[in-house]
């Protein structure tokens, strides 16, 4: 991704894997976009308030001129319809970054913070400022620097954020709402052990946001392996995990010469096909298409491309995938330079028919770039009802509408305009915890937290303190 440089016409800002951008859904207009490091506006500048969106250690190494080299390194989501944004950063505190640098011996560069700032986009006559910054959401965990995606809550407005844990499976889920952005659960699976190198790799839903794949990995650290599980998007749950090997090509490229051995077993890009029948898969110099439901694990697996897609110093590796609004799917360069990226033209469509076109994306500006792909969730999928745990009270018209008193409270709620009627309460993340006809509601001996209380076509979010 490119974009011109005010200042100098002649040397534009090279966005390289973290980046992410948000565009007008009306227009298809940029609104703005994020290097990993820095905001920018549509004129070229750094929004107000917009630059050190890191750490001071990670934001000297990295912030000119191109960002962190790593996938999903930012993710913009709308905080509401009003104009405002949560811009999303994984980064790594300054401290641990010292002890990391200096002591190499351990083998491992994991981020330990989760960040995230306020954009808002009316000030400045349309160009934004950054109203809040740096905003703790989680510290001291080991986080991957890589597997940051959202998607779409059922409810057709909020949106559910995974960000993968370091080394083993562990995958942390969070609610965003126009209020508030909140760690509801972590889940952790036996596998796949993805090791301890993360330089690459990326995360992806399907695209009914039905199931979740994520990969990640370098050099001889199993790095052939991928996640996928299905995805519940009214409670945000994953389930029924699946750790699928890769193919290994055996065949030398220039990698083996680089890292002997290698053979090209890291995955770096995912994505899904438009139809949900598949999983594109990338690695330095290979492509591949995984059918999911094809039992036979020999069948399922077709090699969609080997070798560079033009000469090796224009085209380091294929990198992260995207699929497009176009129901083509997009492939992305890794610190590589060149005017063309590849594409997979009918990704619907099983081996050969896919349609993979070398170098068919053309950039025009006539400059040698880095061409990455920013990093964006569906924000076509629609809603899922019926739903719950929802606040659904738009189908409540017609009716009283359900009254829960005191709230919060931390012994009995009282519940008013559901004489007689059913009950049930649910946990944050939809477990039913009781049900009854009773309009009182003993809640002593429950733990302190966020329920839901349904009742008919109606939910009431409750708080016990």
């Amino acid at each position: 991704m490119l974009f011109p440089d005010t200042t100098y016409p002649n040397q534009p800002y090279e966005f390289w894997n973290s980046h992410s951008n948000i565009c007008d859904s009306a227009t298809g207009n940029l609104r703005f976009l994020c290097d990993g490091m820095r905001l920018y506006d549509t004129l070229g500048g750094i929004i107000e308030n917009g630059d050190s969106l890191q750490p001071n250690k990670i934001y000297a190494q990295n912030c000119c001129p191109a960002g962190i080299p790593n996938t999903q390194g930012s993710l913009i989501l709308p905080k509401g319809s009003n104009g405002f944004y949560y811009v999303f950063s994984p980064t790594i505190t300054d401290s641990t970054y010292n002890y990391l640098i200096v002591n190499p011996q351990l083998g491992k560069f994991p981020y330990d913070l989760l960040q995230y700032h306020i954009v808002n986009m009316n000030a400045n006559g349309g160009l934004g400022k950054v109203v809040q910054k740096n905003i703790p959401l989680l510290t001291n965990r080991e986080l991957a620097r890589v597997g940051m995606m959202a998607c779409r809550h059922a409810n057709g407005y909020d949106w559910w954020l995974l960000k993968q844990g370091f080394d083993t499976n562990l995958i942390y889920t969070f609610l965003v709402t126009k209020d508030n952005v909140d760690l509801i659960f972590t889940q952790g699976f036996s596998e796949p052990k993805f090791g301890l190198y993360d330089a690459w790799g990326q995360s992806c839903f399907s695209t009914d946001g039905e199931k979740y794949a994520f990969a990640t990995g370098g050099v001889n650290s199993q790095g052939d392996k991928l996640f996928i599980a299905d995805f519940d998007r009214c409670t945000g749950l994953l389930s029924n995990p699946k750790s699928v090997h890769s193919p290994l090509h055996s065949s030398n490229t220039i990698l083996d010469t680089i890292y002997p051995g290698e053979k090209d077993t890291a995955i770096t890009g995912l994505a899904f096909s438009p139809n949900d029948n598949f999983l594109y898969i990338s690695k330095g110099f290979n492509l591949y298409q995984y059918e999911l439901n094809e039992p036979d694990s020999i069948l399922a697996w077709y090699h969609v491309q080997h070798g560079p897609d033009t000469i090796y110093q224009w085209s380091v590796n294929y990198y992260q995938l995207q699929k497009g609004i176009d129901k083509r799917i997009y492939i992305g360069k890794r610190d590589a330079s060149g005017k063309q990226n590849s594409v997979i033209n009918f990704p619907d469509l099983k081996g050969s028919a896919c349609g993979f076109c070398k170098k068919c994306l053309r950039n025009e500006i006539g400059l040698d770039v880095s061409t990455s792909l920013a990093n964006m969730p569906d924000f076509n999928l629609g809603p899922l009802l019926p739903c719950w745990p929802l606040e659904n009270s738009q189908l409540a018209v017609g009716s009283k509408q359900l009254e829960v008193y005191p709230n919060p409270g931390s012994t009995i709620f009282y519940i008013k305009n559901a004489q007689g009627k059913k009950k049930e309460m649910y946990s944050s993340i939809g477990q039913l915890i009781l049900a009854s006809t009773k309009d009182e509601i003993d809640v002593r001996r429950l733990s302190k937290g966020v329920y839901y209380l349904r009742c008919g076509y109606q939910t009431k979010k409750v708080i016990i303190e």
